[in-house]
């Protein structure tokens, strides 16, 4: 009985296949779930989540398909929205649409490469609040300087002592001023008069002298 040959071809097809199914991939290496970690949301109402496979809680370097839900406390829900990734920043995705002020549960699905899931809770601050605080505490800055401003100013000049009266003037003035005069004029008159009388009562004295001294002479002649 002669022996049959051995065919090659089923077995290099079961070979490949065991290579193909034992081969694992990107995903299988570390893991076949992805984690989500939701953080606070931007300025502008941008929620941003950091995708990590479970296993080794290495970022994912692939595409993530996946999309965001929020829902506020009084029930109002908004997406789900596509995720689009941050640019310059490695596994971090955010969305185009931005959530309104308010406080929001935010909860993350993914498709691919893997399933995935992440959920947190976010604080979106009207952007008006921020500029008001600046605002009143610049207005609380100027006061302060304001005040500082007016501690620091110049000391009030001191108040000059009142002016001496001046001596009165006009017609009022004029009746003293005639007054004074008649009254000198008056005076050197007398003084005058006295000087006059002395000399001429010194005169008369010499006069009568000299006769009184003549007749006693002429009678000594006699």
């Amino acid at each position: 009985m002669k022996p049959r040959p051995v065919t090659l071809v089923p077995a290099l097809g079961c070979a490949a296949a065991l290579l193909v199914l034992g081969t694992p991939g990107p995903a299988a290496a570390h893991g076949d779930t992805i984690h989500f970690t939701v953080g606070g949301a931007q300025s502008d109402g941008h929620v941003r989540a950091v995708a990590s496979w479970d296993n080794d809680d290495d970022p994912v370097d692939e595409p993530v398909a996946g999309t965001l839900t929020a829902t506020g406390r009084d029930g109002r829900t908004l997406g789900p929205w596509q995720l689009v990734a941050v640019a310059g920043q490695k596994a971090a995705y955010t969305t185009r649409e931005a959530l309104p002020p308010g406080n929001w549960k935010v909860v993350v699905h993914s498709g691919f490469p893997d399933l995935g899931h992440g959920e947190g809770t976010v604080d979106v601050a009207a952007q008006g609040e921020g500029a008001k605080g600046e605002g009143a505490k610049g207005e609380g800055a100027k006061s302060e300087g304001a005040r500082g401003e007016a501690g620091s100013g110049p000391a009030p000049a001191a108040t000059a002592p009142p002016a001496a009266k001046s001596a009165p003037s006009g017609p009022s003035a004029a009746p003293r001023e005639a007054a004074s005069s008649s009254s000198s004029s008056r005076t050197g008159i007398a003084v005058g008069a006295g000087a006059a009388a002395v000399v001429i009562a010194a005169v008369g004295g010499v006069l009568l002298f000299r006769a009184w001294r003549s007749r006693n002479g002429r009678a000594a002649n006699a």
